[in-house]
């Protein structure tokens, strides 16, 4: 969903001071002030939060024409970092105020990232590890897949130790798991070592 009332803009074609956009590297973090909504046009950026004794929680990913930011939930304050190189656009508070639009559309967009958060929480809530990962995968297929001759192909290569992180476990445990997920014929990895959930397997359960 865009804040625009104009279609997605190509970045290869328009020129990004006119689009308002900033850039990020991958790895670098998007410091977020008390007021201020951002809207993601390339890439994927990564939300958590850090508790007072320095543990980091993923709460989810934010991917192309959605929206991240504390406007709605200042209790909460998000650590955004950039897991591929991204484009995005800072809207300001009173370009909301002057937009029912904008408003509108911010409120769902903060409902979605509710509900989100909401299934990872549930997916951390799993007994078992291995049904942990396995849902998670089957989440990011959903959120970042993309369609390929055999299954969903996701777009962000994740290294293993983003997926322990995600669901609480040791890199060692995930590499073992996803070496099991493999043997079975659920995943595979193309050339650029970005993972496929392969059709035939995404209603199985480790």
């Amino acid at each position: 969903m865009l804040l625009s009332d104009q279609p997605i803009w190509n970045i290869q074609q328009k020129n990004r001071e006119e689009l308002l956009l900033e850039s990020y590297e991958k790895g670098e973090e998007i410091f977020l002030g008390e007021e201020e909504v951002w809207q993601v046009y390339r890439g994927v950026i990564q939300l958590s939060k850090v508790s007072v004794n320095g543990k980091e929680t993923v709460l989810g990913w934010v991917t192309p024409n959605h929206v991240f930011g504390n406007l709605f939930n200042q209790n909460l304050t998000y650590r955004s970092v950039a897991l591929t190189d991204v484009y995005v656009r800072q809207f300001t508070i009173r370009e909301i105020q002057q937009s029912p639009h904008l408003v509108r559309t911010l409120v769902s967009e903060f409902s979605y990232r509710s509900i989100k958060s909401q299934q990872l929480l549930a997916v951390n809530a799993l007994r078992r590890v291995e049904e942990r990962l396995w849902q998670l995968i089957l989440m990011l297929a959903e959120e970042m897949g993309h369609p390929v001759d055999n299954g969903v192909r996701l777009t962000v290569r994740f290294t293993h130790q983003n997926l322990a992180k995600v669901i609480c476990t040791t890199r060692v445990t995930v590499t073992r798991i996803l070496g099991y997920f493999q043997n079975r014929g659920w995943i595979e990895f193309d050339r650029d070592r970005h993972m496929i959930v392969k059709t035939s397997a995404q209603a199985q359960t480790p």
